[in-house]
């Protein structure tokens, strides 16, 4: 509360006139008001008379008295009829049943009620539609009444918000906007040049539900959140996780192991997949990298942890240090999908799939599990045959069963705050996005969007996990049943050289040739990473 908080409340409840508040303020020379009392210092240079002293006494107990009533004064008779004319002995009565002034501040968040706030909002409006983030907007301005949003709404959002970026108009620029954004580099250059404010406070926060702070209660999307140079600017609200999606009901019908917890597990299931007459695993080989979905940077976190070398190998991806390829976790993958290529585990003609075609295979029985993510069910749903339901596993790489898995996590929904927007603003828009996590929320997500929920708990509540589809569901169930932990492919630092994209590039070719068991990758591996530490040295000149 301000100091003088009691002489203004008086004054806006009008208990005082302008010439009483002037001759108050010639006869104190310094009167602060406190939560606790008064504190008055008295000009020792001017000394007054004590009956002088003694009206001001008498003044500072009318105004505390005032104040104490509040908007009540103005009935003339305070706290009862007889208020006026009661002794000190019955003034300590009517004290006791005054009403003390409503706080000024949410006890939620310690925000002001009284200041009014507006916040532009710029939301991507795709796939997953408006209504779930509609709710969110309607329950959040009940629950705050002087916070209302101006919403822009469009599946193109990304050229608005790169226009407003590039008009560099700080008082035109949004509040809130969507993370999906045209131009290259563009979130690393706002990140460096400050326009956007940093989140990481938001993991310590206690969500609105529950007495946890969202990092007690993320899913993995705490390790799967893109940063920049170790800092996260956009808190995620949803997410998306890759691995091996197969039919439920065949599994069961076979007694395939829908669980393998070990790479031995896991190629044994290969194996009697194969001895079936079914391709164990398809992914579309014109794009390649959706074998990475399932056979990726994830697994290759999995095998540093397990390797006791996770911090090494997290620093040594996150900025772009040599080796990188050869490292043990890199061959190690990749000598595992050489292993399975051998097999025969990949379809013989997987080159030619597009991502459409491989999911068919899933779908009419061909193949036995499809490398994708959990969008799968929306995209295949006009051509999912009824009795197919979603099942999800993840690919254990070493022999311990107890060793954390990891997914890739393509965290969802997160939003930025631009940094040259007023305080009150910028605290308000960190209070709708730590909103978003409430579990209607994100059960709105879940049910129409077709996205997954950020929130360990969901699972905890049988209504909410009904509303999820299938494949959603599947996921959330094994990660409820293992140890799991999520990845994220974003990088700290940007390498620009042309030998990184070469050396990525020329991994990439070679999968498919591996997938397939025509390819040691190891030579190619060497010679990624040479590129690689051309491109580290050239950066570094």
């Amino acid at each position: 509360m301000r100091p003088d908080y009691g002489f203004h409340l008086c004054l806006r409840n009008g208990l005082y006139t302008s010439a009483s508040v002037r001759w108050y303020v010639g006869l104190a020379t310094k009167i602060t008001f406190t939560r606790k009392g008064i504190n008055t210092e008295m000009n020792m240079k001017t000394r007054k008379t004590s009956w002088q002293f003694a009206l001001i006494c008498l003044l500072i107990v009318g105004l505390l008295s005032a104040c104490a009533g509040g908007n009540n004064a103005g009935n003339g008779a305070g706290n009862g009829d007889k208020g006026a004319q009661q002794e000190t002995a019955g003034s300590e009565s009517s004290a006791s049943n005054a009403v003390e002034p409503e706080a000024a501040v949410y006890a939620e968040n310690g925000l002001p009620k009284d200041e009014k706030v507006t916040l532009k909002f710029a939301f991507w409006e795709n796939g997953g539609g408006r209504e779930w983030i509609d709710h969110a907007i309607q329950t959040f301005t009940a629950k705050f009444p002087n916070v209302s949003f101006d919403v822009t709404y469009s599946p193109t959002i990304e050229t608005i918000i790169a226009t407003k970026i590039a008009a560099n108009n700080d008082q035109d620029m949004y509040d809130i906007f969507s993370t999906s954004i045209a131009g290259e580099g563009i979130h690393q250059s706002l990140a460096e040049a400050k326009k956007i404010e940093p989140q990481d406070d938001l993991w310590d926060r206690k969500a609105y539900d529950s007495d946890k702070t969202l990092r007690e209660l993320q899913s993995g999307v705490y390790e799967g959140s893109g940063r920049v140079e170790g800092i996260m600017y956009s808190l995620p609200t949803t997410q998306s996780i890759t691995g091996l999606f197969y039919d439920k009901n065949r599994f069961e019908e076979k007694g395939w192991n829908q669980n393998p917890r070990t790479w031995s597990e896991f190629v044994a299931l290969v194996d009697e997949i194969k001895a079936a007459g079914l391709t164990p695993i398809t992914y579309p080989g014109k794009y390649p990298a959706y074998l990475n979905f399932s056979f990726g940077l994830a697994q290759q976190y999995s095998l540093a942890e397990a390797n006791g070398k996770l911090d090494d190998f997290n620093d040594t991806y996150r900025n772009y240090k040599h080796p990188y390829f050869t490292r043990e976790e890199t061959k190690q993958l990749y000598q595992n999908i050489y292993e399975l290529g051998k097999k025969g585990a990949f379809p013989k003609g997987v080159a030619a799939l597009t991502h459409t075609q491989s999911q068919m295979q899933l779908l009419q029985g061909q193949a036995a599990m499809a490398s994708t993510g959990e969008w799968v069910q929306n995209e295949m749903k006009e051509s999912t045959p009824d009795g197919f339901k979603w099942g999800f596993m993840l690919v254990p790489m070493t022999e311990n069963p107890d060793d954390v898995k990891y997914h890739m996590s393509y965290t969802q929904g997160g939003h930025y705050i631009w940094s040259a927007k007023p305080e009150l603003n910028k605290q308000w828009a960190k209070e709708f996005l730590v909103w978003l996590w409430n579990l209607d929320v994100q059960s709105l997500v879940a049910e129409k969007a077709g996205s997954l929920p950020v929130r360990n708990d969901f699972m905890n509540s049988p209504e909410l996990v009904d509303k999820l589809q299938d494949a959603p569901k599947a996921i959330m169930e094994y990660m409820k049943n293992n140890k799991v932990k999520g990845a994220s492919s974003s990088r700290d630092i940007v390498v620009t050289d042309i030998n990184a994209d070469r050396a990525n590039t020329i991994v990439a070719e070679m999968l498919n040739d591996v997938a397939l068991g025509r390819l040691d990758p190891s030579a190619t591996l060497q010679e990624a990473d040479d590129l690689l530490k051309k491109a580290i040295e050239s950066a570094q000149k």
